[in-house]
């Protein structure tokens, strides 16, 4: 295992584990987005004014302008050049989307609302909100004169028909709490729900809106419309995705019809699937490209940043081993053999040798910048012999076999995991899946023995919930056994509407999370963005998640 650990590990950390979040509202009712489709029979937006309803997107935008801007100030043309180590495969299809469909979508698809850099929900699509706990409504008010790139408006009827395609595939987080989505004019929408937690604002308001023209025109079928929406994406962004090609590249053209006044700067961006880091990184020193994104190659960004390229740091990933707990014929079932998983893994030594110093080992379901992190809770620090006291304690005493699902791009420290663990008698096999069949275990149909798993981290607390809590957005496949007195401090924290609350709830849940070996926090992974010094953007240093490419841009060069 030392010989092992002497390797340089490289994780390329898929941006696409993300999963989102979302922000947190107020105590009383504040403002934040989020339509949900009400159960009508036939989703039919409300009359589209203007270009029919083709499923291609809009004719190429005009010139753009070509003031001279003062120095400093944000230029217009070009497109900029992307190279991302992750791939979506499907780019218009809200509601199969895995984590990297979503982001790539961004800048097509907008949501009504998201965070801002304080991580306080903000609004987009939706000018504000009312939240009335009490009644247990929500009341959204939505911006006037929108349209999505293929001239249909945007109004209520558009984001209750948006939001019962979602439920009609069972795609829709929380649904159950949806009584029924009243419309009170072209542009107010009142939720009316059966329960109400202050995470529900976001959990709606997150839902990227699609055309439903385009959508119910694409075919005579639900499933010809799923197939051909799965490679169009028809929004109100700030560009038109003018073509797809799966694993290999996605080209963006400037909405010159877009809602925010002079924007996009850009006309139009090409994001090309280049996996391997050697290449991006040869590619960015060449200046081929403009900007490499998804980067966790940390040593090609230590040498980059040297070189004189700028690096966008972000929050970071939580990566984490989840187990099939649920499962009570799976040896994880016993909380024995999940910490006996967590005393075997010198989890600093794994950082350090991953990260090159840049990487946070963890010790419970927190990392050290986020509200509700615990100082100085560590259960279970490096310790084989303990690990195998307790193997024998669970009926192991000369362990056992399991397998430990990742992506070609984790391989590295899942080899790192891997020797760790056989010293105490696990054997592990490395299950090494594409990201279809990685994202169909883990966030649909569940999976068996031990998954090596990135999510979020918010700027908020709302990732607790958004991975891990009663009714998550991501992990919700119920395969991760769950406590009832975690589910119940999640529950309390979710109906507290003060935030020194929340925060004192939230690391009682995040204690108990950890006394039940829920999961087995491994470390926080560093997440960049290269880009040449000409390129003005700030992506991914808030979060993966948000994107707005509406005001990136490019000086001369």
């Amino acid at each position: 295992m030392k010989r092992l650990l002497l390797i340089p590990l490289v994780v390329i950390l898929a941006g696409v584990l993300i999963f989102s979040a979302c922000g947190e509202p107020e105590p009383s009712p504040s403002p934040s987005p989020s339509p949900s489709p009400s159960p009508s029979p036939s989703p039919s937006p409300s009359p589209s004014p203007s270009p029919s309803p083709s499923p291609s997107p809009s004719p190429s935008p005009p010139p753009s302008p070509t003031p001279t801007p003062a120095p400093g100030e944000p230029q217009y043309g070009g497109t900029l050049k992307i190279i991302r180590g992750t791939f979506p495969s499907n780019i218009g299809y809200v509601p199969d989307f895995a984590p990297a469909d979503s982001i790539f979508a961004l800048p097509a698809l907008e949501r009504l609302c998201e965070w801002n850099q304080q991580g306080v929900e903000t609004p987009v699509l939706a000018e504000s909100w009312d939240a009335d706990p009490n009644a247990k409504t929500i009341t959204w008010h939505l911006r006037h004169g929108v349209q999505f790139t293929d001239g249909t408006p945007f109004n209520a009827d558009v984001v209750k028909w948006n939001y019962q395609l979602r439920m009609d595939a069972g795609k829709l987080t929380n649904a159950q709490f949806i009584e029924s989505i009243d419309i009170v004019d072209d542009y107010t929408v009142v939720m009316r729900l059966n329960e109400y937690n202050w995470h529900l604002i976001s959990t709606y308001g997150w839902a990227q809106q699609i055309s439903p023209t385009a959508f119910e025109n694409a075919g005579s079928t639900l499933e010809e419309r799923k197939a051909w929406a799965t490679s169009h994406s028809v929004g109100t962004g700030p560009f038109m995705v003018t073509k797809f090609e799966r694993d290999n590249v996605i080209e963006y053209t400037k909405n010159p019809n877009y809602w925010r006044d002079g924007m996009p700067y850009l006309d139009g961006m090409e994001i090309r699937f280049i996996p391997d880091s050697m290449t991006a990184s040869a590619l960015m020193e060449s200046g081929q490209v403009d900007v490499w994104s998804d980067v966790a190659a940390v040593q090609n960004v230590i040498d980059l940043e040297k070189m004189g390229f700028v690096v966008n740091r972000a929050l970071g990933f939580f990566w984490a081993i989840l187990p099939d707990s649920s499962d009570p014929d799976s040896p994880f079932a016993k909380k024995e053999v999940r910490e006996a998983v967590e005393y075997a893994l010198d989890r600093p030594a794994i950082a350090s040798m991953i990260g090159y110093g840049q990487y946070e080992p963890l010790t419970q379901m927190a990392v050290k910048d986020w509200p509700g992190y615990v100082p100085g809770y560590d259960p279970r620090p490096y310790n084989p012999d303990k690990a195998r006291e307790l193997l024998a304690e669970a009926g192991h005493p000369d362990g056992f076999k399991t397998t430990l699902l990742v992506t070609s791009t984790g391989t590295d420290a899942a080899a790192a995991i891997q020797g760790y663990l056989a010293q105490v008698g696990i054997d592990i096999t490395i299950d090494i899946a594409d990201m279809g069949r990685y994202f169909g275990q883990v966030f649909g149909t569940g999976w068996s023995g031990l998954v090596f798993a990135a999510s979020g981290i918010n700027p908020d607390m709302t990732d607790l919930f958004v991975h891990f809590g009663p009714n998550p957005w991501t992990y919700r496949t119920g395969t991760i056994g769950k406590s009832q007195e975690f589910l119940d401090l999640c529950d309390q924290a979710l109906h507290t509407y003060d935030k020194a609350g929340q925060i004192d709830i939230i690391k009682k849940a995040v204690m108990q999370g950890g006394e039940d070996a829920m999961i087995i926090p491994v470390f926080k992974a560093a997440q960049f963005q290269v880009q040449q010094p000409y390129v003005h953007s700030d992506y991914v240093t808030l979060h993966t998640v948000i994107w707005t490419a509406y005001d990136d841009w490019m000086e001369a060069h």
